[in-house]
């Protein structure tokens, strides 16, 4: 099921990629625009949008499509492409390589298939509805670290001074209690490292669905913990995420309790 959407969106997401590599590597990424709530644009943004949109409208012309840039179409369908055709623009627009196009397929509420693709370093991560997850081919292993001391992890968060504060919060408490927490600036990525055994667990405050979505099917598809930070089943309504190798999400979940952020 959904095999042809699946390849249609790994060949979408490597077309508006090699673009992306291409400016990159020209420096041409420092051309910034900023939207109302001060978040960065560029020229680059818009223009893997449209190579992104161009495929899938061709090929799925009768499905929704849900855009950072373009926002939402108006056509009647329970299937939902979600897109974001540059993840990481900040990063890309001082020359820092950890960026990707991401793209997932919703059917209704639920993600059922996903791709997250990394340029820079020709990685491409995949996912769809009970057939694993995988990079470049190769199926994904999570990390089996139970101690949360010995763990490493990432956290995001969405704009607003009320999300900005609870990230402070979550990186003085996680940064005291794991081996390391970090902050990439790549939602899609640091989700897609959890899933790959890289990192132990990745949250999120505020989060936008087209940062997260296609790395909630693959960490799901990996065999990962993935809950709001009530430990409520995440859905696409969903505020805030936890991602996790399962090992340890209810340390994760109770240090959230204890700092009273969830």
């Amino acid at each position: 099921m959904y095999k042809k959407e699946l390849q249609i969106a790994k060949s979408a997401a490597k077309q508006a990629g090699l673009m992306l590599k291409k400016e990159f590597l020209n420096k041409k990424g420092n051309i910034i625009k900023f939207k109302n709530n001060s978040e960065r644009v560029t020229l680059y943004d818009k223009k893997a949008e449209k190579i992104i949109l161009a495929i899938l409208n061709k090929n799925f012309p009768n499905y929704q499509v849900l855009s950072e840039e373009s926002g939402l179409n108006n056509n009647p369908s329970e299937l939902c492409w979600i897109v974001d055709p540059l993840d990481g623009t900040t990063n890309f627009t001082i020359n820092h390589p950890l960026f990707a196009v991401a793209i997932a397929l919703m059917k209704k509420n639920e993600v059922v298939l996903g791709v997250i693709y990394n340029p820079l370093l020709d990685e491409l991560y995949w996912a769809s509805k009970n057939n694993g997850a995988y990079k470049n081919g190769h199926k994904l292993k999570m990390s089996g670290k139970k101690d949360l001391s010995k763990s490493i992890i990432t956290y995001c968060h969405g704009v607003g001074e009320k999300n900005t504060k609870k990230a402070y919060k979550l990186y003085q408490r996680f940064h005291d209690l794991s081996h390391h927490c970090r902050h990439f600036g790549c939602t899609s990525l640091e989700l897609a490292m959890v899933a790959a055994g890289n990192t132990e667990a990745h949250i999120v405050s505020g989060a936008r669905l087209w940062d997260i979505a296609a790395g909630v099917i693959i960490v799901k598809e990996a065999g990962g913990a993935l809950t709001d930070w009530q430990n409520k089943v995440w859905d696409k309504k969903s505020n805030t995420i936890l991602a996790s190798n399962k090992k340890i999400h209810s340390y994760c979940l109770k240090e959230l309790r204890k700092l009273k952020l969830a």
